[in-house]
């Protein structure tokens, strides 16, 4: 497979890009690993029919929690598969596919979007698992060139994989958050059943979490009661939808500090179990696959919490 940069420039380069922005506050989304393919190649081609197509279901049925926000720019990007993923770490041959592919495309669709598209106005950065951690990665190298990007950082949702403590600490401008409408700040959490103890390769060692119901960083759990709801979607094995719901006040959430975790115990594992060829990766209890289905309107309400936060926050400061 050939190295290349992808062109940000075309329309068909994003799978979301509004003609014009219609809202003070832009959304700047990395959609997950949907390119499910194992073996080679490791990485996709940024024309891939049903890594396209499984993008906007993401994006339809999940990613949609940040929609009302603002206006939604979600490049499409050269993915890797998971064994890519996780055999970077000790191939070469891999960790410069993730090089020359995901990374340098999400880089790249950052440098566009920052250059052409947002017009100076305050944006979320937000993705899940791959998704999650290309926006950490983006956290760490294209703004640490450009820390002014911080000022207009809402937030950064890293929903579905860790970001550890010696990162942060690391990067004196990367701040975990510590409530519900601090900006500037990373939001972060797994989530999991009660339990679990086999390995989470989202997971990392020594990794801050908050939780997505009561916006703490302590092991005070929210009930389910206290949770705006879920919005859950319902796949066939093959992938097909069977059928989405609303449901208020369905899932609780807890802080597991020692694990780095969000616990849930009145979500059913069984309907948030990995399917395919990724199943391998995550064991029974991981609720990956609902990390923002689960407090989907939770997750609503805190973007748009924070967006006015930083609004109200400038308009004081700008008088």
């Amino acid at each position: 497979m050939h190295a290349y940069t992808p062109d940000y420039s075309q329309d068909d380069a994003w799978l979301l890009k509004p003609n014009q922005p219609v809202s003070a506050v832009d959304v700047f989304y990395i959609i997950p690993t949907e390119y499910h393919r194992g073996g080679e190649p490791p990485v996709c081609e940024m024309d891939h029919p049903q890594v396209r197509a499984c993008a906007m279901r993401h994006l339809q049925h999940k990613a949609s929690a940040f929609f009302p926000v603002g206006n939604v720019y979600a490049p499409m990007y050269r993915q890797a598969n998971v064994s890519c993923l996780v055999g970077a770490a000790k191939s070469l041959r891999l960790r410069q596919a993730m090089v020359d592919g995901p990374i340098a495309s999400i880089v790249a669709a950052f440098d566009y979007y920052m250059t052409h598209l947002n017009g100076g106005r305050p944006f979320i950065l937000a993705g899940h698992s791959q998704g999650a951690l290309m926006a950490k990665l983006l956290l760490e190298s294209v703004f640490v060139r450009h820390p002014e990007y911080h000022d207009l950082l809402v937030a950064a949702y890293l929903i579905g994989f860790s970001i550890t403590r010696s990162e942060l600490a690391q990067d004196p401008h990367l701040r975990f958050a510590a409530g519900p409408d601090d900006t500037d700040v990373i939001i972060s959490y797994n989530t999991e059943a009660p339990g679990v103890s086999a390995r989470n390769i989202t997971l990392m060692p020594d990794a801050p979490c908050i939780n997505p119901v009561n916006w703490r960083t302590d092991a005070v759990p929210a009930s389910s009661d206290e949770s705006l709801g879920a919005h859950l979607v319902r796949f066939s094995p093959i992938g097909r939808l069977c059928g989405a719901a609303d449901r208020p006040g369905y899932a609780d959430a807890v802080v597991d500090p020692k694990r780095g975790v969000i616990v849930c115990t009145t979500a059913n594992p069984d309907d948030f179990r990995v399917v395919g060829d990724e199943a391998g990766y995550f064991p029974a209890g991981v609720l990956h696959t609902g990390d923002i289905p689960l407090y989907y309107y939770d997750l609503r309400a805190n973007a748009l919490n924070r967006a006015a936060a930083w609004m109200g926050a400038h308009r004081s400061s700008a008088q």
